[in-house]
């Protein structure tokens, strides 16, 4: 976005759709990077074996997995709503230009 002249301003429409595809790239790696905390979590079992200390982990293994897990997808899903709305925004601008453009309106 620029100023132009005091009056207003002006909003390149094409910025805000690339951002919208580097914000799905992220979406994406951080998608992977679930994926792979969860084959870990799979593997792994219970990393702290059968003593008293691991046995108290497994109590709360499941429980902290589903925290965890829910907090990821709360967060992959805020990501995509950010990307869907820098489209949005991109759309009612790239509209709006057109609008205002006088060989458009022909």
């Amino acid at each position: 976005m620029t100023t132009a002249g005091g009056s207003g301003y002006y909003v390149r429409w094409v910025e805000l759709q690339r951002q919208a595809q580097v914000v799905d790239e992220e979406r994406d790696f951080l998608g992977e990077v679930r994926a792979a905390l969860n084959e870990a979590f799979q593997r792994e079992g219970n990393p702290l074996g059968d003593d008293q200390y691991g046995a108290q982990f497994q109590k709360n293994l499941t429980e902290m997995k589903t925290g965890i897990f829910d907090a990821f997808d709360a967060y992959i899903g805020e990501v995509g709503s950010v990307s869907e709305r820098l489209r949005e925004n991109a759309a009612n601008y790239e509209r709006a230009e057109q609008a205002n453009d006088p060989e458009q309106r022909t």
